[in-house]
Parts: C-alpha cells; sequence; structure tokens
C-alpha cells in the first residue's frame, strides 16, 4: 500500500506541465487519500458536498468553498457517495509566488497567517473567483509562451481575493462542540424507540446534517444508521434478558418497525437470533436489571468512554470521574449492555479502527495507536477477536469490494 500520507513534490509534478502553475477542473466521487506536498493547492467546489480534513479539523464545503493549503497541512476531501463533487484545484510553487508577488507588500502574510485554511465564500467573490479560475484554466490549456506569468498574475489576483475574505471570515471552527455531540448522543438513546432520522436528530442538536453525520462518525465509528440499529440492539438484548416481553414486543418498543427488521438486525450484529440470546442471558432478577436500565447516569458513562476511548483510561479512572465504586460501575455496564467494561471499550475501539482502516491507507502500527491500543499485537488481537478476522484481511476485503 502507498505510504500515508502520500507526498508530492514539485520536480515530481510540475515537469510534466512546464510550467510552476497548474490549474484543472476535476470531478470526485470518492475518498482521497491523506496527502501533503511541497506546494500550494487552491481547491474552489463549483458543485457537490463533502467533509475536507485540514490538519484534523473538518470543514463542511459545498458550492462557494475554497481551501489554500500549504506544506505544513495534511489534508483529503471526502465526497458524499450521492452528491459527488467538482472542483477547480490550482497547484503552484511557493517560491514562484513570492518571485512573481513581490510588487504585494501582503504576500507573505496571506501564506504564513493564522487564519482557518477553508473558508466559504460570499455570492459576489465566489463569482469572482470562478472568472479568475476560469481565465486561468484557458492560459494554461493555451500556447502562449508567456502563460506562466499570466497565470502567476491571475494567481495573485485570487490570492488578494482569498486574503481579504479570510480577513473578513469569523474564523470559526466549523467542527460542533463536544456539547452538541453529547446532546445529539444522548437524544438518540432516549428515542431510538421512535423513527427518528439523522436529520431530526440534527435538529435537535442544532447542526447540520453533514457535520454531524461526520463527527458522530468519528466519535463512534459508525455511521448514524448503524450507530442507531446498535443502540437498538442494546436495548433489545436488556429486554430479552427479562422473562416476560415478547420478540414482537421488543422489536414495537425498540424502533424496528417489523419483526422480520428485527432479526435481521439481531443476527448481523450478533451473530445469533433473539431467541438463542435470550436462552444464553436470561436473568432471574428482573427488578434488578430493569432498575439499572432506566439509570440515566449510564449514557454519561458511555459518552465519557466514547470520548476518552484513545487513551488508555481503565474502569477505575471512570468511575472516579462519576463519583462511583468500580463495583458499581462494572454491574451497571453489565445489566444495561451485557458486555464487561473491557468489551465495551474493545467494541469502541474497533468499531473506530473500522472507519480508518476502511477511509485511509494508515500503516496498522498508526491505526493501532489512533484506537488507544498500545502495539499492532494486541490492536490485531482484539480485531481478530471482534470481527472475525485480522485488520489486514479487513481492509483486503473492502478492497475486493471497491473492485468488484
Amino acid at each position: 500500500m502507498p505510504k500515508i500520507p502520500l507526498y508530492y513534490r514539485n520536480d515530481e509534478f510540475f515537469n510534466e506541465f512546464k510550467t510552476s502553475c497548474y490549474i484543472n477542473r476535476e470531478d470526485m466521487i470518492d475518498v482521497f487519500p491523506v496527502y501533503r506536498h511541497d506546494f500550494i493547492e487552491v481547491s474552489l467546489i463549483l458543485e457537490g458536498e463533502g467533509t475536507e480534513v485540514i490538519n484534523d479539523t473538518r470543514y463542511p464545503v459545498g458550492p462557494g468553498w475554497v481551501s489554500v493549503t500549504m506544506p505544513w497541512h495534511f489534508h483529503t476531501l471526502h465526497t458524499k457517495p450521492d452528491c459527488p463533487i467538482k472542483r477547480f484545484i490550482c497547484e503552484f510553487s511557493m517560491e514562484d509566488f513570492f518571485n512573481y508577488s513581490v510588487i504585494w507588500p501582503a504576500a507573505k502574510d496571506a501564506i504564513f497567517n493564522k487564519k482557518s485554511p477553508s473558508i466559504l465564500l460570499n455570492e459576489k467573490d465566489y463569482n469572482e473567483c470562478c472568472s479568475i479560475f476560469n481565465s486561468m484554466y484557458t492560459i494554461f490549456t493555451s500556447d502562449d509562451p508567456e502563460r506562466q506569468t499570466r497565470l502567476y498574475l491571475k494567481l495573485i489576483e485570487f490570492m488578494m481575493l482569498f486574503y481579504r475574505a479570510q480577513q473578513n471570515s469569523k474564523d470559526k471552527a466549523p467542527a460542533p462542540s463536544n456539547n452538541i455531540i453529547e446532546t445529539a448522543l444522548k437524544y438518540i438513546h432516549q428515542h431510538f424507540n421512535e423513527q427518528i432520522t439523522l436529520s431530526s436528530v440534527s435538529r435537535h442538536a442544532g447542526v447540520g446534517t453533514t457535520i454531524l453525520r461526520d463527527n458522530l462518525k468519528a466519535y463512534t465509528g459508525m455511521e448514524f444508521h448503524m450507530l442507531l440499529t446498535d443502540i437498538r440492539i442494546r436495548n433489545a438484548c436488556i429486554l430479552l434478558a427479562l422473562k416476560t416481553p415478547t420478540i414482537k414486543y421488543i422489536a414495537q418498543n425498540t424502533g424496528f418497525s417489523t419483526v422480520q427488521s428485527f432479526y435481521r438486525s439481531f443476527k448481523s450484529i450478533k451473530g445469533i437470533t433473539p431467541e438463542e440470546f435470550r436462552r444464553q442471558h436470561w436473568m432471574e432478577s428482573e427488578g434488578k436489571a430493569g432498575y439499572l436500565m432506566y439509570n440515566n447516569e449510564i449514557w454519561d458513562i458511555l459518552y465519557y468512554i466514547y470520548l476518552h476511548f484513545d487513551e488508555p483510561i481503565t474502569p477505575e479512572e471512570v468511575a472516579r470521574a462519576f463519583g462511583i465504586s468500580t463495583s458499581y460501575l462494572h454491574k451497571t455496564i453489565k445489566y444495561n449492555f451485557l458486555q464487561t467494561f473491557s468489551e465495551l471499550l474493545r467494541e469502541i475501539r474497533i468499531g473506530y479502527s473500522c472507519g480508518l482502516l476502511s477511509a485511509s491507507d494508515m500503516p496498522l502500527v498508526q491505526v493501532a495507536v489512533e484506537c488507544g491500543f498500545n502495539n499492532t499485537k494486541t490492536f490485531s488481537r482484539a480485531f481478530q477477536k471482534q470481527k472475525g478476522c485480522t485488520p489486514t484481511e479487513f481492509r483486503m476485503s473492502l478492497e475486493e469490494e471497491r473492485q468488484g
């Protein structure tokens, strides 16, 4: 697999085009691997929606978004499958830019300032940018012997516009705060038995659907529909551990539209049928399980684990954070999720690792560390136990699906 992040150099890129300023229109329908470069790159979104990640900051991009990434930026662009991105992409030499822009006093500040590298342009600036880039594309595809000089003159015009827009922007991070994620997770846990959607949760949390979807996946390692199904199955497991509720009652009261869809989802996640699970986990003490099931503290504990799963957290640490005994923590998790603390933590970590393995070519050792494991050996052992295959086998199966 290619090295992550990919690294592009001037001499590998510009020699082909006989100019150090390249521009093109391109369509994007997939996730591009994380990469960096020793030149400057400009991306102007014309159509579509997605998420741009620059040095771990996520920007929900769409028409009118423009980014200027430098050699010190690691970045990638994720497109929405149903809304592919069309964009202008321009790449140019930093050294040549400074040589051509000596007449502009603010040129170096435009490159080295600490403002956000990705911003949403107003309509006037966006139309002006489109005009500049269309002119640049015409020049780039021509045989004009002065095309490099003309390209850089247009590029300086764009950078002046971008620098001005950058200074006028509020420069707020587009990603929601932890409070918004917490609000969304609590809402899902409280309303999982209703026909909730990503849109309804987004409205409740006061944030856009794209931002919420991307950040929920960052915290949980799952897409929204998988997260919702996982929560529904967890609660179904609690009811299955009780003697009285029927399968039909459990399906209806955990948000499933039919008993058949409940069976399919349950078997997919747990590997056994609801009846088989009930036979294995029936509890004699229904009162105790019922009491713990309605303990609101469990959602705060679950959220805390989601926030800190990439750290070496222990049951003792979590118990101290909530002012409870370690014994009470273990019982609360066991009776609410029918898992031990270690099993729950492993499930969260492995879920997140699946997202990293599918969205990047990140080396296994880096994936292991990002997900809270000390080394690849413990990571691979936990992955095998959770998913029934090794991380390498999982990644290979994804590649085969994409190619086939």
